[in-house]
């Protein structure tokens, strides 16, 4: 058949890959508009713009496409769309060009995590499983018809990262089952149990900050979930991407060691985290213990605005 793919992000062009690699008829791709940097002015590709183009495949970019792309979108006479984490929700009228439908790769197990990050919010709500589900997509925000899920398990040691990759094969893996299978699963999907959906917002900036003011292990899932999690200290701004939970007693946010032999602990509303890494505002990452010897925190002070 003759794919049109929707993607815009590393997720999505692992999964165009997985598709050609299968041997897919991908006709064209559609991404997300450029994004410009804020310092700059420097145009920046997204990440499957710049596969496409390596590739030679042909890459449409609507600044919205349900009101810019159903006429190019038309005469491109696919037979499926498939969407991975494009970025922009599909109405009716784009909905309705492929004979076959539009197929949605999503990153959860459906009806949970309905949204834009549903890895990040799964790991930090401390899930123990997560998976990719083969969804027939609506004019509803994740909402469509299930074709089919598979699982995985979340490790306590899983970040992002780590969740993202296994996602992608499972993802290339569910895909060549669909249209390995086509024939038997075009008919073959079911309604989501609305009874157990939950939506998730897109994650924003303040997302990243760290609240000192709750639990150690809440705080270490958001840290491995988000990975650039971050912390004031005497106004300076350090970021976290790995930490440990660890015993501790202390007020909410107070230093309990910095030094080069244990590292940097810093007690939570229960219990405590060893940062592992940091980096400081201006510098790179280093190992934690390895700052601490640089002097730039003081036993028994607080972290800023916990």
């Amino acid at each position: 058949m003759k794919i049109v793919f929707f993607g815009t992000n590393e997720f999505s062009t692992t999964i165009l890959k997985g598709l050609l690699d299968d041997g897919q008829n991908v006709v064209a791709v559609v991404s997300q508009p450029d994004k410009v940097n804020g310092r700059n002015n420097k145009i920046i590709f997204s990440p499957i713009k710049s596969f496409c183009i390596d590739k030679n495949i042909p890459i449409f970019q609507f600044e919205r496409v349900s009101r810019d792309g159903e006429e190019a979108l038309k005469k491109l006479n696919a037979d499926i769309f498939v969407t991975a984490s494009y970025g922009q929700i599909l109405k009716q009228n784009i909905l309705d060009i492929a004979p076959n439908g539009v197929i949605n790769v999503h990153a959860s197990l459906l009806p949970k995590y309905r949204g834009s990050s549903p890895i990040q919010w799964a790991i930090m709500n401390g899930e123990k499983k997560t998976g990719i589900t083969i969804m027939r997509t609506n004019i509803g925000l994740d909402t469509g018809d299930i074709y089919f899920s598979r699982e995985i398990e979340i490790k306590d040691d899983d970040t992002s990262s780590s969740v993202f990759k296994k996602l992608s094969t499972l993802g290339i893996e569910c895909l060549h089952e669909f249209f390995k299978n086509f024939d038997y699963y075009k008919d073959r999907h079911f309604p989501q149990d609305e009874t157990k959906s939950s939506y998730y917002p897109m994650i924003k900036k303040e997302d990243y900050k760290l609240d000192f003011n709750t639990d150690a292990k809440t705080l270490y899932n958001r840290i491995r979930a988000l990975e650039k999690c971050y912390f004031i200290y005497k106004g300076m701004r350090f970021i976290i991407k790995f930490a440990t939970v660890i015993e501790g007693n202390g007020k909410a946010g107070e230093i309990l060691s910095c030094d080069g032999k244990t590292g940097l602990i810093i007690a939570c509303k229960t219990g405590a985290i060893r940062v592992e890494t940091i980096k400081p505002e201006g510098k790179g990452e280093m190992p934690a213990k390895a700052y601490m010897n640089s002097k730039k925190f003081s036993l028994g002070d607080y972290i800023e605005n916990s």
